[in-house]
């Protein structure tokens, strides 16, 4: 029985939990939680990046919180990352983003201007099968000139995956704060969500997201208030915490 368990605990080690996440809410007023840990992706535009894998790798030194996701592909609207959601507070959330530029290459200084956005849905429940289009469900999430490439897109890009700048959710075109209402949340019965983001420029890479039921004030693209929320623990990890957990006690029945 015992060596069964271990068997299953093995395997469960060896499969990759990630890309069917469901993640909950842990605190009331913000949810937090890694781009990497998406539940849904429809192609390999979208891929994660590591500071020793992927199809672009994180500079040594990048202050990038584990990994991240990068896209490839530009064009927009075709590639798409969905993260399932249990909110379990309601509220008005607005949304940041932790993001940076990649140079997608590396000696065309002009590139840099066009791999600052991606876009993201309106709306909860907006997926790859659903949505009026950009501008209309789908909106241009995009870096603001703060720093956050050179003037008069001069080499080299200071960001390059090396430093990710927080961005709070405007709407395009009319450049007003864009918020997401959640009802009829609670702790005993989490309410379940749907978020997704899709490509517009190649050559972003995406940290961490908050939804927060304060505005949070940004300088320059920083903010110590975000950087301290944590993010909510995959649903992999507990899973093996707690199998594991149940190994250990089986055994010291025995």
């Amino acid at each position: 029985m015992h060596r069964s368990f271990l068997g299953c605990l093995i395997a469960l080690f060896a499969t990759p939990f990630a890309y069917s996440a469901t993640l909950l809410q842990q605190d009331a007023g913000y949810f937090a939680f890694e781009a990497e840990d998406y539940s849904t992706k429809n192609n390999a535009n979208w891929s994660t990046i590591s500071t020793t894998t992927g199809t672009v790798t994180l500079p040594d030194g990048t202050n990038a919180v584990g990994d991240a996701i990068y896209n490839s592909g530009g064009g927009g609207l075709t590639s798409f990352v969905t993260y399932d959601l249990q909110f379990t507070t309601d509220g008005t959330y607005y949304l940041y983003t932790r993001y940076s530029m990649y140079d997608r290459t590396v000696n065309d200084a002009a590139s840099y201007g066009n791999e600052d956005s991606f876009y993201v849905a309106r709306n909860f429940g907006i997926d790859d099968t659903s949505g009026g289009g950009a501008d209309v469900d789908w909106y241009n999430q995009g870096l603001s000139n703060q720093g956050h490439r050179p003037a008069n897109n001069a080499s080299p890009n200071p960001n390059e995956g090396q430093f990710f700048y927080w961005d709070e959710a405007t709407l395009s075109p009319v450049s007003t704060v864009h918020s997401y209402v959640v009802s009829g949340a609670s702790e005993e019965n989490p309410l379940d969500v749907t978020f997704t983001i899709a490509n517009r420029e190649a050559g972003v890479a995406i940290d961490r997201f908050v939804f927060s039921t304060t505005r949070i004030s940004l300088t320059g693209g920083n903010s110590p208030t975000l950087d301290g929320i944590a993010s909510v623990p995959e649903p992999s990890r507990a899973l093996l915490s707690f199998l594991a957990l149940g190994f250990l006690l089986t055994r010291r029945r025995r």
